[in-house]
Formats: C-alpha cells, structure tokens, sequence
C-alpha cells in the first residue's frame, strides 16, 4: 500500500511539473513628500508595495480530476488550493477552508472551518457542503465506544430559478457536540417578474445548547424591501418601502457575531421617495428615509434625508451643497435635530495645471449649535506633471480615522501645511 500511495504521488508531481503556471507581480506606488507647517518641516517616503510571486499550478492525473496548488518562493512552500473532480451533470470540491453557502447557514466569511467538501448537482441547482470544525479530532487505529462525530457542519442548498423568480433556499446543521447543536434555514429571493425591484428573505434558527439555556432557543429574521423607479425625464422620482423584523439572531450565531457578524435585534419598517432632476449642468438630487422602530416604547419615528444641489462651471469644475439632516424622534424633534451643510467647489484652471478646492461645513446636532461650529478647509495645488504635485492646504476641520471631516477647532485655530511630492506606479 506504501508502494502504491508513493508512485501516485510521483505521478502528482511529474505531471505538475509540466503544468507550472508562474505568476508575478511587481508594482505598488512609491515616492516622496515634502511637508512644512507651522511647527516643523518633515520629508517622508512613500511607498505601498504590492508585490508578490507566485507559481500556480494544476495537476490533473485522469480526465475530470483536478488539484490547484500555489508555490510561494519568497515563503518556500506549496498550499492546496483545492482538489476537484468534475463529470457533465455533478462535481466533488474539497478546499482546506471554508465553502460558503449562505449567510446564516455556513457563512464564507464568518464560519470558522478548517476544511470543507462540495458535493454540486449541477443539473438541479442543488449544493451540499460537509464543512470540518476541528482539526484532529481523528485518531487512527484508537478504541472506544461508538459516538456520533463532533466539530462538523452538514448544509444544502437549492439556486431558485423559476419563471423568472431567482434567489436561494439553503439550509444547515451544526453538531459541536451532543449538548450544543444548532439548525438553520434561510430564503432569499433576488429576482421577482413584477415592476420595480422587490427583493424579500426570511432566516430560522434553533440553538441547543446547554450553556446558554436548557431548553432550545430560536431566533428569526424576517425582511423585505421594494422601489419602483418613475422616469419622467429629466425628473426620476423612485418610491422606496422595505421593513426588518429579526429577533434572537446574536444568541443562536454567537460564533459568528464573535467574529464581527452584525445582527443586533430590529423590528422596522422604512419609507420614502428619492427624487432626482438632472438637466444640462445641474443636477438636484433628495434622498429621504423615514424609519418606525417598533422595538421602542414608545413607537420611535425617525426621519433622514439630503438634499443636494450641484453645477458643473466646467468639464472638471462644479460647485455645490449638501443638507444632511437627520431627526432621530420626530415626537421630539427640538432636541434631536441634527444639520450638516456642507457647501464644496471644485476649480481647475486647466491652462495653468491649477486646482482649487474648498469646503465649508456647519454643525448643528441634537437640537443644538456645535461648540466649533463651522469647519473649513481649502487646498490649492499645481500639477508639475502627471507625476509631481505642490501646494498649499489651511483649514480647522477635524478628521475621523476615514478622513471624513467630523467636527472642527476654533475659527482661529487654523492649521496649514505646504506639500510637495512626487508619487509614481511601477
């Protein structure tokens, strides 16, 4: 048997010696930037690289099998990427990882397997999936008493296509252990034949286990949503209603929520109508939500909307201003009123490689004037060429960790900064 196992692993590697496929990459953004403001002067390099190399490779001893390797040699070494076998109406995949089928059965980026098989009647639209919890759990040639398998998880689905109708039906059990398992069931629908986009799912789930309760404990969600577009050029009014009830789902996918799965309890329903005006230069658009939250007690009505306005001076100039508002009770809206106007102009004098941008915000939240409540900023830059860049940046605005400007200093507390930098692709 040794025999037999090493000369199939030969033939393995003979044949994927004739089927290397290198893949490299050698780019990412580098450069320099001078920098200099009111406290001191700094010049910094710039560099995100995003090298790599690779040698993919495909090893195929008969017709229908096949195994997707990667060589790294900068980390010497071969993972499997996958093994699979494939006939005209099914196909076996095995992948040491993962293999998703929905997002409360077994979820791609939440589930935490370290390998899974596939099982695809291609036919029927029809997916199983085994997926293996734990590592080790196998220990050969040992004796005990016989006990069913724990650490795995068993899920199916079926890809709905029906006159039209498309989505998903999927379902899943997870056994960790005789006194900690857990059913799911999902339905989605993607595709509806009607006017308008209407999209709906629903999601069951029982957990047993134990050490959060003795009795079973089960959760749902239930959610749909609908707009419906009017054209009537070059006015586009789109009515939009939807509502979300989920209930239980961060006790039963505890696993997941610990992994940055999001389903905190909802009871909602939303309603509006978007309106947009677009014609020649200008463009007008509203975007508006009004939200029930039935959780609340009393019912909480709460209201966002943005209207926006902008006109293009030229093909790469415009000026504009946006209105978030948001009103988190409408039964109180004196105290929960929150305002951002942001007025923005971008201008490019082209013939002099010049752009300036400027932006204004004010802040008016909860019913009441920010203790900064004006932030500006302006930034005005010369292109040398489609390499290098100089400017001038001044403002008082306050940034979150995305850069988006959240808040502001004093009106007088102005910081400002000259720049130079060059920045290149390889």
């Amino acid at each position: 048997m040794k025999k037999a196992l090493l000369s199939f692993l030969v033939v393995f590697a003979t044949l994927a010696i004739f089927a290397l496929e290198p893949v490299y990459n050698v780019s990412g953004t580098a450069g320099f930037e001078l920098m200099i403001d009111e406290q001191g002067l700094d010049i910094s390099s710039v560099l995100v690289d995003d090298s790599y190399i690779t040698i993919d490779f495909l090893v195929k001893p008969f017709e229908g099998l096949t195994a997707s390797f990667t060589f790294n040699p900068l980390v010497p070494g071969v993972t499997l990427n996958n093994i699979e076998y494939e006939e005209e109406a099914w196909l076996v995949r095995f992948v040491p990882d993962v293999i998703g089928l929905s997002t409360y059965t077994i979820n791609a980026d939440y589930t935490a397997a370290v390998s899974a098989l596939k099982l695809s009647l291609k036919d029927f639209g029809v997916n199983l999936v085994l997926a293996d919890l734990v590592a080790g759990d196998v220990t050969p040639h040992a004796t005990g008493d016989f006990a069913i398998p724990e650490g795995w998880i068993l899920g199916a689905s079926y890809d709905l296509d029906v006159s039209g109708v498309k989505g998903l039906v999927a379902g899943a059990y997870k056994f960790e252990a005789t006194n900690n398992t857990r059913l799911s069931v999902e339905g989605k629908l993607t595709e509806v034949p009607v006017p308008g986009e209407l999209t709906a799912g629903m999601v069951f789930g029982m957990l047993n286990d134990e050490s959060v309760s003795p009795d079973a404990t089960t959760a749902y969600r239930i959610n749909a949503s609908y707009k419906y577009p009017l054209e009537m050029d070059p006015v586009t009014v789109t009515p939009h209603v939807g509502f979300t009830w989920q209930d239980n789902l961060d006790v039963v996918f505890a696993a997941e929520v610990a992994a940055g799965f999001s389903v905190a309890d909802t009871r909602s329903v939303t309603a509006g109508a978007d309106v947009e005006y677009a014609a020649g230069p200008l463009s007008v658009e509203l975007t508006d939500t009004l939200t029930i939250d039935l959780l609340e007690d009393p019912i909480l009505y709460s209201l966002s909307l943005t209207p926006t306005v902008e006109y293009a001076l030229a093909d790469s100039s415009l000026v504009g201003v946006s209105v978030p508002v948001s009103i988190k009770d409408l039964t109180d809206a004196a105290t929960t009123l929150s305002i951002t106007p942001h007025g923005y102009i971008t201008y490019v004098l082209e013939d002099y490689s010049v752009t300036i941008d400027g932006d204004v915000y004010y802040f008016f939240e909860d019913g009441e004037v920010a203790e900064n409540s004006i932030a500006y900023l302006t930034t005005l830059s010369y292109a040398v060429n489609d390499y290098m860049k100089a400017g001038f940046h001044a403002g008082n605005e306050k940034l979150d960790a995305d850069g988006n400007v959240v808040g502001a200093d004093t009106l007088a507390d102005l910081h400002w900064y000259l720049f130079f930098k060059t920045e290149f692709e390889f």
